[in-house]
């Protein structure tokens, strides 16, 4: 064999150039094996956190609304608002049935977890009456500033505005401002809403 390469060098490259690309995908793949692996054990703890959360919070009494922290408040109320309207066959009617309060929690909510690869994301994945609700939680529990950012990607991707087109690179930009509001703090000042209006929420 060590002959026949010998013979035939070009034989012998195309050998070694194969072996080398075999090895360097088996590292690609595993490589990415091991990231799929890491975010399935992120999404699974994700899960198990998320259970615990609304197991807590799926009855709500003036005493655990006092003494919990804002941002998990208000993880704990819109996970159970979720899963109250996701539960519905008529999710649209059942969210018609919440109060002003739980709607606002409500699309926050959703905004906060769909917004995560990016506020556009948001509105691409709903449409009326949520994303009315989010424009509307974000001038109600955030400053001028986000709230005209939502404001710009709710007219963007209205079917029914005619006035504002929908321009890929303004939309990015919107996107990279708002990723400043995006944080782990989202929930501060939804949760300190319900706090403060702790009575519409029992």
């Amino acid at each position: 064999m060590l002959e026949y390469y010998r013979a035939h060098p070009l034989t012998a490259v195309l050998v070694i150039a194969a072996i080398i690309a075999a090895v360097v995908i088996f590292i690609k793949v595993a490589a990415a094996s091991e990231r799929r692996a890491r975010n399935n054990q992120k999404y699974i703890k994700k899960l198990e956190e998320d259970k615990k959360l609304r197991e807590k919070y799926s009855s709500l009494s003036a005493e655990l609304i006092s003494s919990s922290a804002p941002e998990e408040l208000f993880r704990g109320v819109g996970l159970n608002l979720l899963k109250r309207v996701a539960d519905k066959p008529d999710m649209q009617s059942e969210f018609d049935s919440l109060t002003e309060d739980q709607k606002l929690i409500y699309s926050a909510f959703v905004f906060a977890e769909d917004s995560a690869e990016g506020m556009s994301n948001f509105f691409k994945l709903n449409g009326k009456p949520v994303t009315g609700y989010a424009l509307k939680a974000a001038q109600t529990f955030f400053d001028s500033d986000f709230a005209s950012l939502v404001k710009f990607e709710y007219d963007a991707y209205d079917g029914d505005n005619e006035e504002v087109s929908c321009i890929p690179s303004e939309i990015e930009e919107a996107d990279n401002k708002a990723k400043a509001y995006l944080t782990d703090d989202f929930g501060i000042k939804p949760g300190n809403y319900i706090k403060e209006n702790s009575e519409r929420f029992i």
